[in-house]
């Protein structure tokens, strides 16, 4: 028994599904990695916020040279940490965009073939119907004939 034209396809689509999923899952994990990144920075941000404000605070009632070239130094590491996570989501960023359009392609692909399988298969349901019909025609057509040859 041949296959029909739709199940020759189911093949093909199960592989584009497959890499689909494949594609939706990486998507899933670098926008997961984005979101946990951006969530760093904002603690980063608000850590050195916090530590300015605890500087000015004790600047207030005076601090030595040394105190205030610790809170300096400090603050300054923070800010080139800041920096450096900016940079680094800036990096996840482009991926993420990346994993999106591939996603995208994988998606694309395994909507035409089923398109295409579903095209096929009321293709086939038609021909079905249409030869089912001509037996049902050809069984009232022999009826009303052995009917007619009788009378």
């Amino acid at each position: 028994m041949t296959l029909k034209r739709s199940e020759r396809f189911k093949p093909l689509h199960n592989l584009a599904q497959q890499s689909e999923d494949i594609a939706a899952q990486t998507l899933g994990k670098i926008q997961r990695e984005l979101s946990n990144h951006h969530l760093k920075l904002s603690e980063l941000m608000k850590y050195h916020e916090d530590y300015k404000q605890r500087f000015n605070a004790q600047a207030v009632n005076g601090m030595s040279i040394i105190q205030v070239q610790s809170y300096q130094r400090f603050i300054s590491q923070l800010e080139i940490a800041i920096t450096e996570q900016k940079k680094h989501i800036g990096l996840i960023t482009e991926a993420c965009d990346s994993s999106r359009a591939d996603w995208t392609v994988e998606r694309q692909k395994t909507q035409v073939l089923e398109k295409v399988m579903t095209r096929y298969q009321k293709q086939e349901q038609q021909i079905l119907n249409r030869q089912e019909q001509r037996l049902s025609d050809e069984h009232v057509a022999n009826q009303f004939w052995h009917k007619n040859k009788q009378s």
